[in-house]
């Protein structure tokens, strides 16, 4: 999938088509106007300033990018919609670059029935139902390298995907930090609803918070068979599930957590990861997982007795309560989980010091591994493999 984006956006920029420019606001007054006029194959670039639109790619495969970034280039929803809408059948290469979204209302974007490429974006300030930042509805979109923080929906604050799509939604490299799921809702980072073959991979995933609900980072139900490897998630809060909340009353093949280093810092949930439901597919391996004071670090199927997934080459810890919990009572000490202190090397940098027995203790036989680590690093090296999201070099 990483080949594909690549691929697209050398494409737009090198494909021998006859395309055209369209400067905003010198040739057309308004980002909507220039979109209107573009045609296949051209790009809308916005100059510096603030636009109040809402605007709607109408199916065009076009790229609308600033020509000076996200930070002097604003479009403001002024609360009246979603800031930028993709709901006519968009393909990858409908290009979203380079701007801060805000002020939107039903999210700062809206995404349906489409497989758009959002990158480079600060989305803040936005508020929905569902998907404050970016609201994905039956869609593929490509979510990569924007920062997603301070909105505000019943579920999913930063992101909502509803609903299946093939190939499934794409979110990497985001850094997902400070929403808000409304109190007694959920997913404040992400929430996942039916959402199949999502990929979340290589994302910061921060400071995000519900007060009386569950899944203060990920929020996990329904149709499970996301892949989620490679994240740093920490920090978030939830009444349930602090971290990442789950509960798949059926799955195809079984959601992936792999890789990931997931803290918690606050303690008032049951437990920092939550795996519930007909999860007897779902692998979670080479995991670190540090819960807060008495949180469960790893709780599986407390309500629903049709699991344990398969739990392998983890390492929780649980500083005053219970590493594994309930059906995951019986795996510390065995399938190479652990409970020991990984070392970091600080309360906000979780990579591993020398020593740390998460080092080169995890499984190169992990599903979905990627070649390099969350420090763009080799991820296997020398035929061993790290816990967690880093690799020691």
């Amino acid at each position: 999938m990483k080949i594909t984006l690549l691929s697209v956006i050398v494409g737009l920029l090198t494909s021998a088509c006859v395309c055209s420019v369209i400067n905003v606001p010198a040739d057309q007054p308004t980002i909507q106007a220039g979109i209107n006029a573009a045609n296949n194959g051209d790009t809308v670039l916005v100059a510096p300033g603030t636009y109040v639109e809402n605007i709607n790619f109408k199916g065009k495969a076009i790229a609308v990018a600033s020509s000076n970034g996200s930070h002097v280039t604003i479009i403001n929803g002024n609360k009246v919609g979603p800031c930028v809408t993709f709901n006519s059948g968009e393909s990858v290469k409908s290009v979203l670059k380079g701007f801060t979204l805000t002020n939107g209302a039903g999210s700062g974007v809206s995404v349906s029935y489409s497989a758009p490429t959002i990158t480079k974006n600060v989305i803040t300030g936005n508020v929905a139902s569902s998907g404050g930042g970016i609201d994905s509805y039956f869609s593929s979109p490509v979510i990569t390298h924007n920062t997603i923080k301070k909105n505000v929906a019943a579920t999913g604050g930063g992101i909502y995907v509803g609903g299946a799509s093939t190939p499934g939604a794409v979110i990497t490299h985001n850094v997902i930090k400070s929403n808000r799921a409304y109190d007694y809702n959920f997913g404040a980072g992400i929430g996942l609803f039916g959402a199949g073959t999502a990929l979340i991979e290589d994302n910061t995933i921060a400071f995000n918070s519900v007060r009386y609900g569950q899944g203060g980072g990920i929020y996990m139900v329904n149709e499970a068979d996301e892949i989620i490897v490679q994240n740093l998630i920490f920090s978030n809060s939830a009444s349930s599930g602090s971290q990442i909340y789950s509960l798949v009353p059926q799955s195809q093949t079984g959601f992936r957590l792999v890789n990931n280093t997931i803290v918690s810092t606050v303690s008032r949930a049951d437990t920092a990861v939550m795996a519930d439901g007909f999860n007897q597919q779902a692998i979670i391996e080479n995991n670190i997982i540090v819960a807060a004071g008495n949180e469960v670090g790893l709780l599986c199927n407390p309500i629903y007795q049709y699991g344990p997934p398969v739990v392998g080459y983890d390492d929780v810890i649980s500083p005053q309560g219970v590493a594994y919990g309930a059906s995951c009572s019986s795996f510390g000490g065995t399938n190479g989980n652990i409970s020991g202190d990984p070392l970091f090397y600080s309360n906000t940098n979780f990579r591993l010091q020398l020593g740390s027995p998460a080092m080169n203790t995890g499984t190169a036989s992990a599903p979905d591994l990627p070649a390099k680590d969350f420090a763009n690093k080799p991820r296997i090296v020398n035929g061993t493999i790290d816990m967690g999201a880093y690799e020691s070099q």
